[in-house]
């Protein structure tokens, strides 16, 4: 019995990291972990807009699909500043990384981070009231 790996290929040769060993690949693994609470907003939100614009339902609160963006609607003007530090660590490793596709992922996720950096400052200059989109008037 030999003790190769089954997949040789799946193994690296011998001197060789496997990307997500890599600093690259730690800070690009480190950076999709900072989406999380984006993507905790961003299922139910959408579900919010597609039932209450789209379809026309839930015309008063809902567990369902009113939980998390209400709790994003009082958190982001009190903690949106927080994707200051995603946006940094994102942008630093956009330097690192010459991949194209890890650089187009990385891309998306610092445009993310703008994103909610700039909904905070909105927030904060009174263009808007908090509210995210498919919400209840108050």
């Amino acid at each position: 019995m030999s003790s190769s790996p089954a997949h040789p290929s799946a193994s690296p040769s011998s001197g060789e990291e496997r990307w997500i060993e890599t600093r690259e690949g730690t800070l690009f693994f480190l950076n999709s972990l900072f989406m999380f609470p984006y993507l905790m907003v961003l299922i139910p939100l959408a579900t919010r807009v597609f039932v209450r614009g789209v379809v026309g339902g839930f015309e008063e609160p809902s567990v369902i699909v009113d939980t998390f963006p209400t709790l994003a609607e009082y958190l982001l003007p009190r903690m949106g500043w927080l994707a200051l530090v995603p946006a940094w660590l994102t942008k630093k490793n956009l330097g690192l990384e010459h991949r194209p596709l890890p650089r187009l992922a990385l891309a998306l996720l610092l445009m993310t981070h703008l994103f909610v950096l700039g909904w905070t400052l909105t927030g904060w200059l009174g263009v808007h009231e908090g509210i995210l989109p498919g919400g209840l008037e108050r």
